[in-house]
């Protein structure tokens, strides 16, 4: 009979990893399987993530040092003429860029040093639930006294669950990106700056901002329609460079592109995040910000919750019921972030260029998910 672990972690992810190490600290005996995924819900290429990040309880402040994270204090808006901009500037650190490749190895780096285990499946993963215990089959088997599901979509974690989750009725969101290495004529200031850009099409925006060799680019959507959405991606590198807002040198035959669908205020709609001895977590509980997509905080967020709500009830004599706290823990601290806005920021992005005094409230909803 295999080993049986006081928590298996479904998702070698960054919130599966932070997780992992939050419950070693806690002196658990954690298991991280490593399973293929059904979608892509969080983006592959350079990536943003808030300030708020290395704010979270139990994250080392040392973390963004080891990926390379380059800071930004300044979001400028353009419009979709691109002749007109809208600045914001922060007094301290707004955000950082990222590569999420380095900070998933970091997360493993701490979760190992941790003494957490990692193993993997080639395999789908299916779940049985029993009275005692959780196994996932893959191309082993792996039991624990509680299962953290942390990646794929909810509606395919609900399947593995003989549970059908409800259908959501927020828009779904869509984002194309693409990773162009970087020239030798880059201004500094592009450096520290995220840019958000205007689009002619109200459903859709723009973004880019630089890595320390890369340029990253991006169109989040939230329209059903069908549309060739590397087309308008390279429409919008184009236009951005034939204003001179970036530069003509960029070395556009190795640049490197994705598609992904994040799982954007779903966690808002889904019904129940708990089952038998196991908590959804991560995208596989829909833990996306509404407004522009960002994983990363919610990822690690909402399986740092997660975690501690395990902990708590394998300490207590009944599991499930204290399993079932999560909801009321990861509403308290995360529906205001989750939260879409009550007028989408596309719609509102027209506006900053002719009223400046809402950029900062709308800079903060963007960021932190604050409600403008």
């Amino acid at each position: 009979m295999p080993k049986l672990y006081d928590v298996a972690i479904l998702g070698a992810t960054c919130g599966g990893y932070a997780a992992a190490a939050r419950l070693a600290k806690k002196k658990r005996d954690v298991v991280v399987i490593d399973a293929p995924s059904d979608a892509s819900t969080a983006c592959p290429l350079l990536e943003w993530i808030p300030k708020t990040l290395a704010d979270l309880p139990d994250i080392p402040k040392t973390l963004l040092n080891n990926v390379s994270a380059s800071a930004f204090k300044k979001v400028q808006y353009i419009n979709a003429s691109y002749d007109d901009t809208a600045d914001y500037s922060s007094p301290s650190i707004a955000g950082y860029v990222v590569d999420p490749r380095d900070l998933l190895a970091a997360f493993k780096a701490r979760a190992k040093k941790a003494g957490v285990r990692a193993t993997s499946t080639t395999t789908p993963p299916a779940i049985e639930l029993q009275e005692e215990d959780v196994t996932v089959i893959g191309s082993h088997r792996t039991r624990g006294q509680a299962l953290l599901i942390c990646q794929g979509r909810p509606a395919s974690a609900m399947a593995m669950l003989s549970q059908q989750a409800r259908r959501s009725p927020l828009p779904p969101m869509t984002c194309v990106g693409l990773d162009v290495p970087l020239g030798t004529n880059t201004s500094a200031d592009l450096h520290s700056t995220l840019h958000v850009v205007e689009r002619p099409e109200r459903s859709e925006y723009g973004m880019f901002f630089l890595g320390e060799k890369d340029l990253h680019l991006r169109i989040i959507s939230t329209s059903a329609a069908a549309g060739n959405r590397a087309e308008e991606l390279s429409g919008m590198l184009r236009g951005l460079q034939e204003a001179d807002v970036l530069p003509g040198d960029l070395q556009i035959g190795k640049a490197r592109g994705a598609l992904w669908h994040p799982t954007a205020g779903a966690a808002l709609e889904l019904e129940s995040h708990e089952a038998k001895r196991t908590l959804l977590a991560g995208s596989a509980g829909g833990f996306a910000e509404s407004a522009s997509g960002h994983t990363i905080l919610p990822d690690v967020y909402s399986c740092l919750l997660a975690a501690d709500t395990v902990d708590r009830a394998l300490k207590g004599k009944n599991v499930q019921n204290e399993l079932m706290t999560f909801r009321k823990t990861w509403r308290k601290e995360l529906a205001e972030y989750l939260r879409p806005p009550t007028t989408s920021l596309q719609m509102l992005l027209p506006l900053l260029f002719v009223n400046k005094r809402i950029v900062t409230r709308f800079t903060r909803s963007l960021l932190y998910g604050e409600e403008i």
